[in-house]
């Protein structure tokens, strides 16, 4: 344990220090500037994006002993970063929102005959719902950024597989293509048609928690109330980054041959949880994870050239 005495990192720390340019010692505190000034210039500035502030420049400046724990978890801050900030500009930049046509595709490829009616797998649910789904798929939906942190986690810091470092950084660009594809094809969730109908897009229309709503009756929360009131894109829907998030983790499972009876069962609760709380259409969750195979399969190829130059893929 000597290598942790007070006296030791302390001299690291100040090694550390003492090897940081100008930049890389006052870049973190203009980046925080810039992005708290940003925020307010734009009308949004809230005690998160403070607390977030803080907790970067506390784990950058805390010095090398953290860095890699800081380097961990720097992916899904930026993630939560730029969800937070779609509020800006997903009105100004979205194509045509899409109502009809994920659910008649859903309908196509997913229906299911009901009293005489084709219906959709999530409008079926809710007709049948029951008390323990409810607090099984509610406690899914809650946890499946914890869940991803876990494995992750377990795989860099305490299997150290290789290419673990990769896992994190994936989940990054699953997430940024997703709120791209939100721009480029803006879809309506399942819960939006059973409220405003198949007609033209209600713009002004505002965020719910939908099915998730009854895991907070039930235990008397506002935990999915308060998440999705501050829900920065309604329309959203395709791909469902709660499926493709999940089921990320399973190919890396698969990859590592470690930890994938836990990863496939709960993508596959997720999936399931993703419909029958009326958030996603099953097609939602396939789109997911196709977008999810190639953030996975991108990161392979670059690892890849990373450790051997070498080679050629032309």
């Amino acid at each position: 344990m000597s290598g942790w005495t007070r006296a030791t990192i302390r001299q690291e720390w100040e090694d550390w220090w003492r090897g940081l340019g100008g930049l890389s010692r006052l870049g973190p505190l203009l980046g925080a500037f810039l992005f708290l000034g940003g925020h307010t210039m734009l009308g949004g500035l809230q005690g998160d994006h403070a607390l977030l502030v803080v907790g970067v420049l506390a784990g950058y400046f805390a010095g090398p002993r953290v860095r890699p724990l800081f380097l961990f978890f720097l992916p899904i801050i930026i993630v939560g970063t730029v969800y937070d900030a779609q509020r800006y500009w997903a009105d100004d930049l979205r194509a045509m929102v899409r109502v009809a046509e994920p659910h008649f595709w859903e309908l196509n490829w997913f229906g299911i005959s009901d009293g005489g009616l084709e219906v959709t797998p999530a409008t079926w649910w809710q007709t049948r719902t029951h008390a323990a789904w409810d607090l099984i798929c509610g406690a899914a939906y809650l946890l499946f950024i914890p869940v991803f942190f876990i494995t992750a986690g377990w795989w860099r810091f305490k299997e150290r597989q290789p290419g673990a470092e990769l896992v994190m950084w994936a989940m990054l660009w699953l997430n940024l293509a997703g709120y791209v594809a939100y721009l480029i094809y803006p879809a309506a969730p399942p819960w939006y048609v059973d409220h405003y109908g198949l007609g033209p897009a209600v713009l002004s229309a505002a965020p719910e928690a939908a099915g998730a709503a009854r895991f907070d009756a039930l235990l008397g929360v506002d935990w999915f109330a308060g998440y999705y009131g501050r829900n920065a894109n309604v329309f959203g829907a395709i791909p469902s980054l709660h499926v493709g998030q999940t089921f990320l983790s399973v190919l890396f499972a698969w990859q590592f041959r470690s930890l994938r009876s836990l990863t496939t069962t709960f993508w596959l609760l997720v999936l399931f949880a993703s419909v029958y709380l009326n958030h996603h259409y099953v097609v939602d969750g396939l789109v997911g994870m196709v977008f999810a195979v190639g953030a996975w399969s991108c990161l392979r190829v670059w690892s890849r050239r990373q450790s051997n130059p070498s080679l050629s893929y032309d």
